[in-house]
């Protein structure tokens, strides 16, 4: 007896473009191929162009590729001159790091990465987004904090708990900034729970990595369910600027729902702030 929605339950995508950032595995890859699936053309937006044709090639209806490194203002701009017209685009690429590093920009890498990057392609390309521009975040922005006078850890202890957690509140007061500002496509937000990817496993503490992998199997779920809270943020009528995640327990497996956030990622304030900020930091805005 079903009990949820699942990716099989996704409308037909036919005659829809989809871009997917980060399709090369994990979650993207997944989202991408439930979108292929569902009839979807899909532009898939990759680091490593090898590693993306060769998912491209896989898929089973038809799909392109552009390059689109987020750690680097210079790659985001050529990317966003490559980029066609879509209907959904699905800010899914994202990173950790085992050690404090910087982008090409200066940039903290996760919060350059994970937040600053997707903010800059985002405002290059809106106005090729016809309905939907989905970004995927994560349970971790609950414990965020986004510091404004030392963002990039320069002077404060950086731990990749800490430095993820901000990068993931700040996507989400991102999306919440934009649903105020786009005008056209809808913002949705979304989190894929406990997936068993790769980047739940990329500590670079060898023992605590097994220790998350075992962890995996007992309380996470595959990147094929973690794509769902993304592929129903995607396609479904939801109120603007929801935020999608798991309906099990902690939010770490299960069907795709609507769920909550915390004060700070529903704070107007703080979006405009962010927003600022972002702005500031990559040259780019709307408009």
């Amino acid at each position: 007896m079903k009990t949820g929605w699942t990716a099989s339950d996704m409308p037909s995508q036919d005659g829809r473009t989809w871009l997917v950032t980060g399709a090369t595995h994990g979650i993207g890859l997944a989202a991408a191929q439930a979108a292929s699936a569902a009839g979807a053309t899909l532009v898939l937006a990759v680091r490593d162009l090898a590693k993306g044709r060769s998912v491209a090639d896989a898929l089973p209806g038809a799909a392109s590729v552009i390059q689109l490194d987020l750690a680097s203002l210079a790659s985001i701009r050529r990317a966003a001159e490559a980029t066609p017209e879509v209907d959904v685009l699905v800010n899914n690429a994202g990173r950790v790091a085992t050690r404090r590093e910087v982008t090409e920009d200066g940039f903290e890498m996760l919060l350059g990465t994970n937040a600053l990057g997707p903010f800059a392609y985002t405002n290059l390309v809106a106005d090729r987004v016809r309905d939907r521009v989905v970004i995927v975040g994560s349970g971790a922005h609950k414990s965020g904090v986004l510091d404004f006078d030392d963002p990039h850890f320069e002077r404060r202890r950086w731990s990749v708990g800490a430095a993820y957690a901000q990068s993931k509140l700040a996507d989400l007061v991102w999306g919440l900034g934009l649903s105020r500002r786009l005008t056209g496509p809808d913002v949705q937000l979304c989190h894929p729970g406990w997936a068993g990817t790769n980047i739940s496993s990329a500590t670079g503490n060898a023992r605590l990595d097994r220790f998350i992998t075992a962890a995996n199997g007992l309380l996470g779920q595959s990147a094929a369910q973690g794509a769902e809270p993304t592929l129903y943020a995607a396609t479904q009528d939801l109120p603007a600027c929801s935020y999608v995640g798991p309906d099990g327990w902690r939010e770490f497996r299960g069907h795709p729902r609507l769920v909550g956030r915390t004060a700070a990622a529903s704070d107007p304030v703080l979006a405009d702030r962010f927003w600022a900020f972002a702005a500031g930091a990559t040259g780019t805005d709307l408009g």
